[in-house]
């Protein structure tokens, strides 16, 4: 099983006691054997899909973006929906300085930073609404959401515009950097990350399982610090409506 989410804070070694602990506790309430679950955590695009190549997982938590990509190519099925904060939708942000651009559209020209690049498609068809965003903007890309928030909002000003994701968003107030910026444009409502099966990989059994378990984990206390260290309240049976509509955009 895999946790991957290109872009996120931390790392594979950072995050393997979370990863097993939450390895451990779907084995067991799936009835499976106690090491039967092996989790790893991915934040690196290229990374994450030559793991996935390598070694085949039949569960991965992923990225909206990634799934759109790969939904296609790797046989994923939806199986379930994380709920981070309880929310079954998501959103990226560009936000400026408050002296900056006050719509996309006054913004176009401008230099615009972020850790989420990586896939392009996405942010043009999906996030601008079919914009180009290498012809749109002038793009810096850097490795950390921190980083990105501290060009725009720096004294240096590195960069007019910044790119954030939801979760990136929701703590860009912890930040002084982050406070003093405004909403130039936000995305539609989107789906956010799914757990997927791949098709031909996982066993149907284990697949009904996983499922089971993964929908009770909200009701279970022993899951509670789990959870909340995912920065996730719990799973629920995935929207398919919302995530075929953002597949048209994205253009699957």
């Amino acid at each position: 099983m895999m946790v991957f989410y290109p872009g996120a804070p931390g790392s594979p070694e950072d995050a393997k006691a979370i990863m097993s602990d939450f390895g451990a506790y779907l084995a067991k309430a799936a009835g499976l054997p106690a090491d039967a679950l092996n989790v790893v955590y991915e934040n690196d695009l290229q990374t994450g899909l030559a793991a996935i190549e390598k070694n085949k997982p039949g569960f991965i938590i992923v990225g909206l973006p990634v799934y759109l990509s790969q939904a296609a190519k790797l046989k994923m099925k939806l199986l379930a929906q994380t709920l981070p904060a309880g929310r079954k939708t998501d959103g990226y942000y560009i936000l400026g300085r408050q002296d900056g651009p006050a719509n996309l559209q006054a913004a176009k020209g401008l230099k615009l930073t972020s850790n989420q690049l990586y896939d392009k498609t996405f942010i043009s068809r999906v996030v601008l609404g079919g914009q180009d965003v290498e012809a749109f903007f002038k793009l810096k890309e850097v490795h950390s959401g921190l980083r990105a928030i501290k060009a725009v909002g720096g004294e240096e000003k590195k960069a007019d515009l910044v790119l954030l994701d939801q979760q990136q968003y929701n703590a860009k107030n912890e930040l002084p950097e982050g406070q003093a910026l405004k909403l130039v444009h936000r995305s539609p409502e989107l789906p956010t990350p799914p757990m997927v099966f791949l098709e031909g990989v996982a066993a149907d059994a284990d697949v009904a399982a996983i499922k089971k378990a993964l929908l009770g984990m909200g009701n279970d206390a022993a899951a509670k610090e789990i959870l909340k260290t995912m920065t996730l309240d719990c799973f629920t049976a995935p929207d398919a409506s919302a995530y075929d509509a953002v597949r048209k955009l994205y253009g699957e």
